[in-house]
């Protein structure tokens, strides 16, 4: 069986099996310190390893406007971490979620509409790809679009492969099995 390599419009490294994999690069920040405390954080934030969703309130997935795809957007936070890059994936327990970063300029002034289907996947730059020290952080805008609303597990890895967390939270009124 031969692995396919399936181009998508995105920037990013090519995954065999995936098409290219978007990047969410320092450019596209939307801030960042060198330490976590300048960090706002919420009850709903969701931490998977170096990596914060922050406001990820189930209850906030909606329908976006002329489309049948849910939404939600939440602000991701990589940080304080040693490594250059990260690999942050969301897989549905009932079919597909895209996870959209760094392609949107900011989470206060887009919809979820703004939230295109996209690969399950985003390779995102931690703070020392942007020059701050690994105890600092970057924030990129953005969020997830779904089919439905479902369970989702989010995974953070080195690009690698090895997996540093994981974790599964509903993405709207669902209750998802308690984890190991």
């Amino acid at each position: 069986m031969a692995a396919l390599v399936i181009p998508l419009p995105a920037t990013g490294a090519p995954v065999l099996g995936l098409g290219a994999v978007p990047t969410a690069a320092c450019s596209q920040m939307i801030y960042s310190g060198s330490t976590p405390k300048a960090v706002v954080h919420t009850h709903y934030d969701v931490i998977v390893g170096p990596v914060r969703f922050g406001e990820l309130n189930p209850s906030l997935v909606v329908k976006t406007r002329g489309s049948r795809s849910l939404g939600i957007k939440s602000p991701m936070t990589v940080g304080p971490t040693q490594f250059p890059e990260l690999l942050v994936s969301a897989r549905g327990a009932k079919g597909h979620v895209s996870i959209v970063y760094g392609q949107i300029p900011s989470t206060t002034t887009t919809t979820v509409g703004d939230l295109q289907t996209e690969p399950d996947r985003v390779k995102v730059q931690g703070p020392v790809s942007c020059g701050l020290p690994v105890t600092g952080f970057v924030q990129y805008a953005g969020g997830f679009s779904l089919a439905r609303k479902q369970c989702v597990t989010l995974t953070v890895s080195v690009p690698g492969g090895r997996v540093l967390d994981r974790r599964t939270v509903p993405f709207g009124s669902v209750v998802c099995s308690p984890q190991p």
